[in-house]
């Protein structure tokens, strides 16, 4: 009976096949089941490829499981995420919950800086396994602080990673019906290809929003990344992976976790709304590299400057995923409120204030080598943003506070 179930699900489109995992009833009664009518291959055969999940395959552990690597005889690779069991013949609650949500959420996305599921098997009293395409790189963490991070993540580099994140959750916030919240956006869950483009993966605890309300739930995700208001109203939006976003795309930039950032922004968020952090650029980039010049100058300048938006503490005052993937694929500066306006704006200008932003655009392009660190940020982290604006990628016009640059390192 099973087996003729399976047949004819094979058939089905994968939209059709999630809905099917609904139950626990219907989901423990699976033995296996492919997703993708181009799959070929048996999780038979990609079991026998890992010994049986010998620990020489393991790859990676993280989110509710570990992570092995299969190559077959085919000559394809496939990752294998095979979720944590418990000592008892029931798949625990927690795990069944998060595996659902990640076939559910992954059969229905297409998109190129999101890992794609091939399939997925499921025995009870055994084995619980998600099968993805292999990503080569591995982790953007494993990049990042690994022996050849410095030289293989240059500035440009740094830049589309940050870009290419951008992208992926502004399809699944925007692009997506009913939109959909990864809530565990960290360095770990970013996966790089060959050519440093981003896979994002690990959607054990994806949840799925209807468009006119939100999730309340337990708070999930991983330390340093959690958008503080989590901790006090337990409500998921899409602001959660904005704020996440920014995180990772500071880590990205200053090759170390902005921990000291965050612990200042919340330190700031209880005094006066007009109180100003000021912040160099310089001790928001990479130590280990070289500063920025030129156009890889203004790149830089725009993502610190837009990660600084997505990481303050009122959920409001984010800018949506949609507005930073356009800027950011741009590689313009918007105006947006204080502090995160640039010297030069795009808004709707007179040909004298165009004139002054081909100015300010000539004058960071021939600032020399070791001036582009030399730029202080005055941060106000509690000011308001008007978010229907920004989702509607409308350019504001408070803008008040600019980034000078110091006439000297030592002032």
């Amino acid at each position: 009976m099973v087996t003729t179930v399976i047949g004819l699900m094979f058939r089905k489109k994968s939209s059709l096949v999630s809905n099917k995992v609904n139950t626990s009833e219907n989901f423990e009664s699976l033995e296996s089941m492919i997703l993708q009518e181009e799959v070929k291959f048996t999780f038979a055969e990609v079991v026998k490829d890992v010994d049986d999940f010998h620990d020489k395959y393991c790859i990676g552990t993280g989110g509710f499981g570990r992570v092995y690597k299969a190559e077959l005889q085919s000559g394809q690779v496939v990752a294998v995420k095979r979720l944590n069991m418990s000592d008892s013949n029931d798949i625990p609650a927690i795990n069944l919950h998060s595996f659902q949500n990640e076939i559910r959420t992954l059969t229905s996305i297409r998109h190129r800086n999101i890992i794609r599921l091939y399939g997925f098997c499921s025995r009870k009293g055994g084995c619980i396994s998600l099968l993805y395409e292999y990503i080569e790189r591995g982790s953007l963490g494993k990049a990042l602080y690994g022996v050849e991070g410095v030289n293989e993540l240059g500035w440009a580099t740094r830049v589309k990673i940050v870009q290419g994140l951008a992208h992926a959750l502004s399809y699944l916030h925007h692009d997506c019906s009913p939109p959909i919240v990864h809530r565990d956006i960290t360095v770990n869950n970013v996966l790089l290809e060959s050519d440093f483009e981003v896979r994002l993966s690990d959607f054990g605890i994806a949840r799925l929003l209807s468009t006119d309300s939100s999730n309340w739930t337990d708070i999930a995700g991983s330390f340093g990344y959690i958008a503080p208001e989590l901790a006090y109203t337990m409500r998921v939006t899409n602001k959660c992976d904005v704020y996440s976003f920014g995180v990772v795309a500071l880590e990205v930039m200053m090759g170390r976790h902005p921990g000291d950032i965050l612990e200042s922004q919340l330190q700031e968020s209880s005094k006066s709304r007009r109180d100003k952090v000021e912040l160099l650029m310089k001790d928001l980039l990479d130590q280990r590299l070289e500063p920025p010049t030129n156009e890889s100058a203004k790149a830089v300048v725009l993502v610190v400057t837009m990660a600084l938006a997505c990481i303050r503490t009122r959920p409001a005052s984010r800018p949506t995923m949609l507005f930073m993937a356009q800027k950011l694929s741009a590689q313009t500066l918007p105006c947006l409120p204080e502090p995160f306006a640039l010297s030069r704006s795009h808004l709707q200008q007179r040909p004298q204030q165009q004139q002054q932003d081909q100015a300010g655009d000539q004058t960071l392009q021939s600032r020399p080598p070791n001036q582009i660190s030399n730029i202080i940020i005055n941060v106000s982290l509690t000011a308001s943003l008007s978010d229907p604006a920004v989702q509607q990628g409308r350019r504001l016009t408070n803008c008040k506070t600019t980034i000078n640059t110091l006439k000297n390192s030592s002032k």
